[in-house]
């Protein structure tokens, strides 16, 4: 017998026939081309939406809706549409070359009713051989609208445009809301800027082309006179929709004070126009009955300032304090047909304990204009006078004054061929006196009477301009861009105030005439740079005795 052990065969782990490996093998190359073509289908469909959009082809979403989409450019300056409407629904085109902003639509247009089915929309823009501005709008390549302006009608160096919510793919819009297919606003020309243009606000009327698709006989949806932060994008801003504005705590450098935002078309300079920036801004400061003065913030632009307490400023709608909307975001108060709006500012934190507010007005029919009207609040020390003070003033380089001119006894001419107010030089009002704090008072007989107000309306018109015609050649000193720099156009600085004479008082004559200083510079404040050009009007300040019954007025204007 063979006793030698057998030899056990090995194992192996996986073992499977032929079939099984081809029915593997089967799976496998069925779900690839799956996987693939998962991968692929997006990259394919974006390349068909492209190949679409190259063509005038329009795919009807909702038979019940428009259906719209833009068609290929022709030219840059023709833009084209292709629509949908549904039988029955009433439509028009309308199109409007002025009055274009955000907040709301142009007053006049020109209409033409469109077609139900499918049809094109074209317009196009050009300037003719005697440069004028010709806007055209076809419908089915036949011209419906036409608007044609002189060249006198702007001084452009562009445009620019919002675009369109219609896209290159069909769309379905809802029939009872406006649809907007093109928006283009001309930018204005402005040689003294660096790029020769200015670039309006978006919420300011423009000039160019809105061309829209809306129900028959909708009715225009019109632009506020004025804009609060309940508008959207006016933080802590009311005013003038188109003029001059009050600022409140956007900054650092404005707390305490109140920010003022000229008109932007006056001073025409891009830089200043972003969030953020303030031009000019105005101190108060209540004088209590002791002759005590409660300071403001001496706030002036500088790291080296001394630093006080300055006061919390809150903006509400009334004399209240806590009048104010949800999250102090006050909507203003508006009046007399809808050309007046109010806000109420209200200081607190004062070291004195003086309880004031400030009713800053804005007057529609006068876009420059911001109006101070300073009242005591209850609970207050007795309050004298309240001083309205400027701030920034030195950036503007203002230099001269305009004064009735004075015999030489030293009285104001009386005649009327002599009361036309003069230009003044610092240099000839230097020799009037100052006081021992480098104020110098102006002569309330030499401020000339304001056009258009007489008899107990009449107010006084202190007007400061400057001598530089052009800002874009002042060469500035090292450390002052950014901050002192000014690149608009000149502008100058008006103060409307009421005139008020000698009243009587427990028997006795007490002056309550508003009183008007000014301060100069010859270097910026907080820096020791010296301004280009000499010396120059860096504050003004105006004293109002209270209580105060009539507002003061301050504008800056395109000089």
């Amino acid at each position: 017998m063979n006793d030698q052990p057998v030899a056990t065969p090995k194992r192996r782990g996986l073992r499977f026939s032929l079939l099984e490996l081809m029915v593997v093998t089967g799976i496998v190359a069925v779900w690839l081309p799956t996987f693939f073509a998962a991968r692929e289908i997006p990259s394919l469909e974006n390349q068909v939406q492209q190949m679409r959009a190259l063509t005038s082809d329009l795919s009807i979403i909702d038979e019940n809706e428009w259906s719209i989409r833009t068609l290929p450019g022709i030219w840059h300056n023709i833009h084209g549409w292709k629509y949908y409407l549904p039988a029955g629904a009433e439509m028009e085109l309308r199109l409007a070359t002025e009055g274009i902003n955000s907040q709301g639509d142009p007053e006049e247009f020109q209409s033409v009713d469109v077609p139900s089915g499918i049809h094109t929309v074209h317009l196009k823009n050009t300037r003719s051989h005697d440069r004028e501005y010709i806007t055209e709008v076809f419908l089915d390549d036949k011209q419906v609208l036409r608007q044609i302006h002189p060249e006198q009608w702007l001084e452009s160096s562009g445009s620019t445009s919002s675009g369109s919510p219609v896209e290159s793919t069909s769309e379905a819009f809802p029939l009872d809301k406006p649809v907007c297919l093109r928006q283009m606003r001309l930018i204005e020309s402005n040689p003294q800027t660096r790029f020769r243009s200015f670039n309006s606000p978006q919420e300011y009327d423009a000039k160019g082309n809105l061309l829209c698709l809306v129900p028959r006989g909708y009715v225009s949806r019109p632009a506020p006179r004025f804009v609060t932060p309940k508008n959207g994008a006016f933080r802590n801003t009311w005013g003038n929709r188109q003029g001059t504005r009050l600022v409140v705590g956007i900054t650092n450098q404005l707390n305490g004070l109140l920010g003022i935002q000229p008109d932007a078309r006056a001073i025409m300079d891009d830089g200043w126009n972003r969030w953020g920036k303030v031009l000019n801004a105005i101190s108060v400061r209540p004088l209590l009955d002791d002759s005590r003065s409660v300071k403001p913030s001496t706030n002036n632009m500088s790291a080296d300032s001394p630093v006080t307490k300055i006061p919390t400023l809150t903006v509400t709608n009334s004399l209240q304090p806590d009048a104010r909307d949800s999250g102090n975001l006050a909507s203003g108060v508006i009046s007399e047909n809808g050309k007046v709006m109010r806000v109420f500012v209200h200081y607190s934190s004062l070291p004195s304990g003086a309880l004031i507010a400030v009713e800053v007005i804005f007057d529609s029919d006068h876009p420059d204009r911001i109006g101070f009207l300073p009242h005591q609040i209850q609970g207050s020390p007795p309050i004298k006078a309240c001083q309205f003070e400027t701030r920034f003033d030195s950036r503007f380089q203002w230099r001269r004054i305009d004064l009735l001119p004075v015999n030489q006894d030293g009285s104001v001419a009386e005649s009327e061929s002599q009361l036309v107010p003069q230009v003044t030089t610092l240099q000839k009002l230097a020799a009037q006196e100052k006081s021992p704090n480098g104020w110098q008072a102006i002569p309330a007989e030499q401020m000339p009477t304001a056009p258009d107000t007489i008899d107990e309306d009449a107010l006084s018109e202190l007007k400061l301009t400057t001598d530089v015609a052009d800002f874009s050649q002042v060469t500035y000193p090292a450390g002052t861009r950014g901050q002192w720099d000014y690149k608009g156009l000149p502008v100058g600085q008006k103060w409307l105030l009421p005139r008020r004479g000698a009243q009587v008082t427990d028997g006795q004559s007490v002056d309550d005439a508003i009183q008007a200083e000014i301060q100069t510079a010859t270097v910026y404040p907080g820096t020791q740079a010296a301004i280009p050009g000499g010396a120059v009007i860096s504050n003004v300040r105006v004293t109002v005795p209270m209580p105060a019954d009539r507002p003061i007025w301050l504008e800056i204007q395109r000089q």
